[in-house]
């Protein structure tokens, strides 16, 4: 069955799409494999699993919690530019990877979001037969990172320090472990839209705020810190459930900007 796709709502796991409406929604490159539309921060990476017959080679491995995927170029040596660019690129710009894979002619299946871990060169023949070095990225999904990062610890509530271990901070699942807990600790106990104080706290004794990512379809992976707010439930649900949710996200947005230039004013 495909699911018609409405503007802003998030893509589900096994759901298939027809590319054509993702673009008409989004916009951006219509038949690239990677798509980067001007308007919004995401990344759509359409692939066609093996890849082989175009020079690539994509898929995951056997515990499908890293996906390999070889970049753009089908001949020739690859290089870090246009799509491939801002693969590597995208948590620090922002955006967001959205992972499909092709099911039949113009439909696609939603495999997951998707984040950036590492890259190296390989040798690869391309689409002519050649011998050629290729891109092959490492994407891990959203939902291991978030499962891993929060089984992490963190004991540190100061902001400053938090923030230095997040920009200091390589191993990824420790990374987006110390851009929750700074988070929380800027919050202080509040909701970052409507400033009221966590009407309870969490089984670890802590305000229960829940992390919305301002910029992605869904609340997970890694992000800038002027992207990502602490939320009571009940504005969260605004966002996503309640009219007007796409203005109150854009206000959010300029809110926590201004948090952050304030903090390093």
């Amino acid at each position: 069955m495909i699911t018609d796709l409405q503007f802003g709502e998030a893509f589900v796991r096994g759901k298939r799409y027809r590319r054509k409406q993702i673009h008409d929604l989004y916009k951006g490159q219509e038949q690239s494999e990677i798509s980067t539309p001007k308007e919004y921060p995401y990344i759509f990476i359409f692939t066609k699993m093996s890849g082989e017959e175009y020079g690539t080679s994509h898929g995951w491995n056997d515990d499908q919690t890293t996906f390999f995927y070889t970049g753009e170029g089908q001949r020739g040596t690859m290089q870090l530019i246009k799509g491939n660019k801002a693969v590597m690129e995208h948590a620090a710009n922002g955006e967001t990877i959205y992972l499909f894979q092709y099911v039949e002619s113009g439909i696609v299946e939603f495999l997951d979001e998707m984040t950036y871990v590492n890259h190296q060169l390989e040798l690869m023949w391309d689409a002519d037969g050649s011998f050629r070095e290729a891109i092959m990225f490492e994407l891990k999904p959203n939902h291991v990172l978030e499962e891993k990062a929060n089984a992490i610890s963190i004991n540190s509530t100061v902001q400053e320090e938090l923030l230095e271990k997040f920009y200091e901070e390589k191993n990824l699942t420790k990374k987006v472990a110390f851009l929750h807990r700074y988070i929380k600790a800027r919050a202080n106990g509040k909701c970052e839209s409507c400033g009221a104080p966590a009407s309870f706290k969490d089984k670890k004794g802590m305000p229960y705020l829940e992390l919305h990512h301002i910029n992605h379809l869904t609340d997970s992976g890694l992000n800038r810190v002027d992207q990502v707010a602490a939320l009571c439930p009940i504005c969260h649900s605004h966002i996503y459930h309640g009219q007007g949710g796409g203005n109150y996200n854009a206000r959010l947005g300029r809110l926590i900007k201004e948090k952050e230039l304030e903090a390093v004013q």
